[in-house]
């Protein structure tokens, strides 16, 4: 028997509910950012963790999460929502 496979669309999903789960732990630092198109222009806004849960998040053309925790770890991860794709950069 063949170990099941991870999609696509599900390791984006698995990936996003960890950078939000991320956000809520005590001691997160950081903010998470929606980039959106408006009249042929980008624009970017910062967003509560608690917001993106109840959103669409297929509306925004990336979202960036900047985050960290008080004891000094730092790192990005960079969603396209459209595509299903995401970067995760970890900063030492």
């Amino acid at each position: 028997m063949f170990p099941s496979l991870i999609t696509p669309a599900q390791d984006f999903e698995q990936q996003l509910g960890a950078c939000i789960n991320s956000m809520c732990q005590d001691g997160a630092t950081g903010q998470i950012l929606v980039f959106e198109r408006m009249s042929g222009m980008l624009h970017v806004r910062h967003i509560d963790r608690t917001d993106l849960v109840d959103t669409d998040i297929d509306g925004y053309e990336m979202v960036v999460f900047d985050g960290g925790n008080t004891s000094g770890d730092c790192w990005k991860h960079i969603f396209f929502p459209r595509q299903r794709e995401h970067y995760f950069v970890y900063e030492a």
